[in-house]
């Protein structure tokens, strides 16, 4: 699975910015733009890292800090400030509230994700997935991004087709919805309903490539989105 990131950051062209960076780097980018949307999206993704921006509306960043810290479906998350405010009170501020790291901006992105792999290393959150799946006459080798079905191999597969359908047979049978999938395929939150659309077309393009009855068992779940059903 993605590893889940969230930048909570109110400046939404420097977030996008950030989200693609870390889209593109192998991590899923939730964004919020404000403190009191951040902690509700700590809360419910329970993303692997935050970074925190400290000038906030509405809530300064070291309350959300504190916060995320003091609330125990939260505490283990660790924080990564990035801000540019680069006064060395601020910086101890923010680590005796429990921040993990401190980084000011203009920060060069190889710098800010050497350090989002260190607080990740430390804190043991990322773990390695599977390199292999299978369910039923399905296999799925995630290393050579290979398919097959009843030991037919079906090689010819875009890597985001490869990707929705592994993590849809790690999940299955529950049901993914394209929100989901888009942020675990694409790294990042779906933009639009286009993006969702996107989804959509991929599905399709995977039914059509596998065949073998796929509409049978990649499924669509009316209102919840699309389920791995192999029997």
């Amino acid at each position: 699975m993605t590893p889940k990131v969230l930048l909570i950051e109110d400046d939404a062209p420097f977030r996008k910015a950030l989200a693609h960076t870390l889209g593109s780097n192998g991590y899923a980018a939730l964004e919020a733009g404000t403190g009191k949307a951040g902690v509700s999206k700590a809360r419910e993704e329970g993303p692997v890292l935050v970074i925190l921006d400290l000038i906030l509306p509405g809530m300064h960043g070291l309350e959300v800090c504190q916060l995320l810290k003091q609330s125990p479906d939260t505490a283990g998350i660790p924080i990564l400030v990035l801000t540019a405010n680069d006064a060395e009170g601020q910086e101890i501020a923010c680590l005796d509230m429990g921040a993990d790291d401190y980084l000011t901006k203009p920060v060069r992105k190889e710098r800010l994700l050497a350090r989002c792999r260190a607080l990740l290393r430390r804190s043991g959150a990322v773990a390695e997935g599977p390199e292999s799946l299978r369910l039923g006459p399905l296999a799925l080798d995630h290393g050579r991004k290979l398919v097959s079905f009843d030991g037919r191999e079906y090689p010819h597969l875009t890597p985001k087709e490869f990707e929705l359908l592994f993590d849809l047979a790690r999940h299955n049978p529950e049901p993914r919805a394209r929100e989901t999938l888009y942020r675990e395929v694409w790294g990042a939150d779906p933009p639009s309903d286009q993006a969702l659309r996107t989804v959509e077309v991929h599905v399709r393009r995977l039914r059509l490539k596998l065949g073998w009855k796929s509409d049978q068992w990649l499924v669509t779940v009316t209102g919840r989105g699309y389920a791995l059903r192999p029997s």
